[in-house]
């Protein structure tokens, strides 16, 4: 388990959680660096750097780039493997005037987090690529950077959402490794961890099967595309049935009693201080529910919740264009709109799942609280683990 945060950190939450502060960064964590005195006009540095993002590029290169560049003076790039601090656990990576860092020579097969601080400042912006670059699983996802509604940062690091992991190269396991897990909850059923294949996990991560059925989603879509027949594939899929049959599988995410349980188990876990990975088979539906579970209790904009969710449709693109060719190139589908929308997601499988929450419990507090068993402690574990000023 990772360390604890320092006291300092704590009463600076604490704080920001009763008086309503608001943090001078947008999508990334703000945390103090180390010990050296601020140099004057270091206030000024600390609403200087409002937001700051990476890119990993080809050949383990990334771009940093950061908005509200001071007018006079350098900023300075720390990376690091821990997420917590890099300009306290790492090392300065790069240093410009120009709003953005070409970063280079780090190891590719680790995860990389980045500090932008103005040079003479005690204050910086956390930033790290939201996609993880996992071999073999396409949509390993960091859920921190996010900023809440009220100002605070979700942290980087602590908890991930992920595809199925059963086809990971070495890479991809090593990659892993370097996210520094407790345990991987696995949401999906016997059958699909018998056709892809159960999670390939680093040593010393415990590994949890919370199955979730995904209500015939992949029996459908097997049965469909078998046919080969596209009157029959037109029956099933065609005129709007295939978003429906996808809603109704996000709806039964709040209905169903035992899902309810499988969901408030991790998000337990978040609460105990565990570094998490949760996954599907696609990451995308029962983790994408999952995801939009943790972000909006921790108080991120449903805007940027819903964005967070439909994020799959890009990191599964290669994978979902690949089976459609696929399956036109073997004759047992002509019409692809027909199964994409099984294979992808949509607004509208999420207005589903909030919808059913606003129908059953009034309102996502009371569903956290009656549907969860989410009680106030729970939930105050969970933000002062998660959230940075």
């Amino acid at each position: 388990m990772r360390a604890r945060r320092t006291r300092f950190a704590t009463i600076a939450l604490a704080s920001s959680l009763t008086l309503g502060l608001t943090a001078a960064s947008s999508s990334s964590a703000s945390t103090p660096e180390p010990a050296a005195a601020p140099a004057s006009g270091s206030a000024a540095s600390l609403a200087s750097i409002l937001d700051a993002t990476a890119t990993a590029g080809v050949n383990g290169s990334y771009t940093v780039a950061w908005t509200g560049l001071p007018a006079r003076g350098e900023v300075h790039v720390y990376a690091s493997t821990d997420p917590r601090d890099p300009a306290r656990s790492g090392k300065r990576v790069a240093a410009s005037r120009t709003g953005s860092a070409v970063v280079d020579g780090l190891d590719a097969a680790k995860r990389w987090y980045f500090k932008v601080v103005p040079a003479g400042g005690s204050y910086g912006v956390v930033t790290a690529p939201r996609g993880v670059g996992v071999q073999g699983a396409l949509n390993t996802r960091d859920l921190g950077g996010y900023r809440t509604e009220s100002g605070l940062v979700v942290r980087y690091g602590q908890v991930f959402r992920s595809d199925g992991l059963g086809k990971l190269t070495e890479a991809g396991v090593t990659k892993l490794d370097s996210l520094g897990l407790d345990v991987a909850y696995d949401f999906r059923v016997v059958g699909e961890i018998g056709s892809n294949g159960p999670n390939k996990l680093p040593a010393g991560v415990a590994s949890v099967n919370l199955p979730l059925s995904d209500n015939g989603v992949l029996a459908t879509v097997i049965g469909a595309v078998s046919s080969g027949d596209p009157v029959k594939q037109q029956e099933m899929l065609g005129d709007g049935k295939a978003a429906k049959f996808m809603e109704d599988v996000n709806r039964s995410f709040v209905s169903d009693p035992a899902k309810r349980a499988q969901f408030a188990e991790v998000f337990e876990a978040i609460a105990r201080g565990e570094t998490v990975l949760f996954n599907c088979s696609s990451g995308k539906d029962r983790t994408g529910w999952m995801s939009a579970v943790v972000l909006t209790a921790l108080g991120v904009d449903r805007e940027t919740v819903y964005r967070d969710f439909l994020a799959s449709n890009d990191y599964l693109k290669p994978s979902i264009d690949a089976a459609i060719q696929q399956m036109v190139a073997s004759g047992a589908l002509q019409n692809p709109e027909l199964i994409r929308p099984m294979l992808g997601v949509q607004s509208s499988f999420l207005d589903a799942a909030f919808d059913e929450v606003k129908k059953v419990y009034g309102s996502f507090d009371r569903y956290l609280r009656d549907g969860l068993g989410i009680d106030a402690r729970t939930l105050a574990q969970v933000k002062l683990r998660m959230l940075a000023v």
